[in-house]
């Protein structure tokens, strides 16, 4: 006798026979039998024959809320088709029909429940028997927020009977947080009775975005007593103790700030509509009052909805209170996300018109809102608001007005920022503000700018700890993601020693061998993204200790490329710069170099940047190697003249020569002769064989180096 596995072995060995390849499921077979044909050779491993019942029943023509009838309409296969689907998800060939088919039903079971007939139908079995009740209150609930209009309307309505009316303010509150907005915006515009119905169903649902329309409800002109103690009432379930101390504006700048956050509870499920390339775009409701239509909805994409929102409770906070510098911030933070992420598409947005772009606003109110939405938008991860605040802030802070002054400087989290641009945005600011004094991150500023002039294509990376066998490793393993290693040592003063650090944007950290294992304080001081590489039997211990430091993530030694790969992406740092950025931010860097070495304010040091310059120099040719050059001729600098002195003897072009040599005798001119005995006699043999302008500008940098012995050479040569 067969065993058990034995004999399922032997039926799908006999089933893979049976099927020939490639059968393709029956062309007049109707949706029904496709979807039980799916089902049943899914549930028997018989692959080919699922994914071509499959395929057939997604390209039968079947809408969405057609297919979600078949299924829900008869109980087995309601129950049966969960389980296929969770198998065929698990094999590659039906991953995708399977998760399609999965989606479509979802979907067709919303839109079902969304129904509008269905709504009123189970409205008007709220009233009958105990099982239309409870068939009632599941419909209702499944349709969530497009329930609110049409059970409100009953409300209104006073032919409703009794006992539909009970069925609708008890039902109201299982609707949940999806019935929050819709019942919000209907609150101040229904008569008293509606009111409390509304106010003790907010109340009963439990979620504190509601205090603000609920407060104002109460403290409205013409409220009545009764509104106002069911008011009170119904805040302090919400958590509020003294209702009398609410500041209502500042409800709704809690609001707009988490809007802007994206906090999941302030969102009900999407509606799905298809667009014209045949795909489909989430949307949310902005729900509005029509004084004839009562309750009506705007569908806006959900990518919109979050600013869209942000914006109107901003706006109504500002409207409150006209001094609220944190609404005016969210307010100006919540228009360049909508503007950000609107690009091109030709959308209707329920927000008040702005006569003026959103840039203006976050320019017009001065530095400190700029600095405002800078702390926004490095808190939740925002890259392209981050750059809007930043250029705002370079239009309107100067040396003394940089800075807040607070507990919290946003450049300085700028200047630490995951993504490259901002980090550089930053350093740009900063540089242009020429600050008379230094400032927590300043000392980033300079390597920075360096490092933009170099141009580096990728993120910088710099391993510090382990053997030198154990850095190679690891130094493939960035290169492989996408990193440049800048720098390696044992330890973190090699690194640093190495003069090759500059700016990184991760460090790699050997915990187990760099011998700094007890420098977590010391991590909270890097800034950049670290990863710290610990054995095995470390691993709980340090990840206890280096709780509360966010951008330090813990990986065994090791683990794999995965894991690796998944520790990067937690950390969240940022994609490495395009080629045009890159052009961008070299020539902008270079400008801001060459006015901080002309300048010379006390808050920066633009000879931080000379190692960096000098390499950047080395590997360019043109135009950029002359710019670089000219930076570098104003750096008081033994280093800095000296290559620029090298640079020249090295140039093969004739007009770069001359440049390069007129850079160097400016450097010399300016600070003295740094030159070594050895450039001077190249200098001298140079002198021997250049002639016309090359010879000329050769003699004026020996003249300037006031050596006053080349003429022998130059004699001795012949010429």
């Amino acid at each position: 006798m067969l065993t058990r596995n034995r004999f399922a072995a032997a039926s799908l060995l006999v089933a893979s026979i049976c099927t020939p390849m490639g059968l393709a499921a029956s062309s007049d077979a109707s949706p029904a039998t496709l979807l039980e044909d799916f089902v049943h050779y899914a549930l028997t491993a018989q692959v080919e024959m699922a994914q071509a019942n499959a395929e057939a029943l997604l390209s039968s023509g079947l809408d969405a809320e057609q297919l979600a009838a078949l299924v829900d309409d008869h109980p087995r296969m309601r129950d049966r088709l969960p389980v296929a689907i969770r198998w065929a998800r698990e094999v590659p060939a039906l991953e995708v029909v399977a998760s399609s088919i999965e989606s479509k039903v979802e979907q067709g079971r919303l839109d079902l429940a969304r129904d509008g007939g269905r709504i009123d139908e189970a409205i008007e079995m709220l009233s009958g028997t105990r099982r239309s009740r409870m068939l009632a209150h599941d419909r209702l609930v499944e349709a969530g927020e497009y329930a609110v209009p049409p059970m409100l309307r009953r409300l209104a309505d006073p032919n409703t009977s009794p006992d539909t009316r009970l069925g609708v303010t008890s039902t109201l509150p299982a609707l949940g947080r999806e019935a929050v907005l819709p019942l919000t915006v209907a609150l101040p515009n229904v008569p008293e009775e509606q009111q409390i119905v509304i106010i003790n169903t907010l109340a009963d649902i439990g979620y504190p975005h509601a205090a603000a329309a609920i407060v104002e409800a109460g403290r409205g002109e013409g409220a009545s007593d009764v509104v106002a103690a069911a008011s009170a009432r119904a805040v302090k379930r919400l958590g509020w103790e003294d209702v009398e101390a609410i500041d209502l504006a500042g409800l709704h700048v809690q609001a707009a700030e988490d809007y802007l956050r994206e906090m999941e509870h302030l969102r009900s499920r999407p509606t799905i509509v298809p667009d014209s390339d045949g795909g489909a775009v989430e949307y949310q409701n902005i729900w509005q009052w029509d004084p004839h239509e009562g309750l009506v909805t705007l569908l806006v994409p959900s990518d919109l909805y979050w600013p869209v929102m942000a914006v109107r409770h901003a706006d109504t906070a500002r409207d409150l209170q006209r001094d609220n510098a944190i609404a005016l911030a969210m307010f100006v933070a919540g228009n360049l996300r909508i503007e950000n992420r609107l690009g091109d598409r030709d959308v209707t947005l329920p927000v008040p018109e702005l006569e003026r772009s959103p840039s203006f606003h976050a320019t017009v109110h001065g530095p400190g809102v700029a600095r405002d939405v800078l702390v926004m938008a490095i808190d939740q991860g925002d890259t392209e608001m981050a750059r809007d605040a930043l250029a705002a802030l370079a239009r309107t802070g100067g040396a003394s007005s940089l800075l807040g002054g607070g507990d919290r400087e946003p450049l300085t989290d700028a200047l630490n920022y995951p993504d490259q641009r901002v980090r550089y945005d930053a350093a740009l600011v900063v540089a242009r503000a020429m600050p008379s004094h230094g400032f927590p991150g300043s000392h980033q500023v300079v390597p920075l700018l360096g490092s933009a002039v170099r141009g580096e294509s990728g993120q910088q990376a710099v391993i510090v700890g382990g053997g030198e066998s154990d850095r190679d490793s690891v130094a493939d393993r960035l290169k492989a993601a996408g990193y440049q290693v800048a720098a390696a040592g044992a330890s973190w003063q090699a690194v640093a020693d190495s003069g090759k650090g500059g700016a990184s944007d991760l460090v790699y950290l050997i915990a187990d061998q760099s011998g700094e294992l007890d420098t977590v304080e010391h991590l909270s001081d890097i800034g950049v993204p670290v990863i710290m590489v610990v054995p095995e039997g470390s691993l709980t211990e340090i990840r206890t200790a280096l709780v509360g430091l966010p951008n330090v993530g813990v990986l065994k030694d090791g683990a794999s490329d995965a894991a690796f790969t998944a520790l990067i992406e937690a950390l969240g740092l940022g994609k490495a710069l395009s080629t045009s950025d890159q052009r961008y931010y070299a020539a902008e860097a270079v400008a801001a170099l060459r006015d901080l070495a002309m300048s010379r304010p006390a808050g920066l040091d633009a000879t931080e940047a000379t190692t960096l310059l000098e390499r950047a120099m080395a590997t360019s040719s043109g135009p950029r190697q002359l710019m670089v050059a000219e930076v570098l001729a104003l750096l008081d600098d033994d280093s800095a003249q000296r290559s620029l002195v090298n640079a020249a003897l090295a140039a093969s072009d004739e007009y770069q020569q001359i440049s390069l040599l007129d850079l160097a005798a400016a450097s010399v001119r300016r600070f003295g002769a740094r030159v070594s005995s050895r450039q001077a006699a190249d200098l001298r043999k140079f002198i021997a064989h250049a002639r016309g302008d090359v010879a000329d500008a050769a003699g004026r940098l020996y003249g300037a180096l006031d050596r006053g012995d080349v003429t022998a050479s130059v004699e001795a040569s012949g010429s």
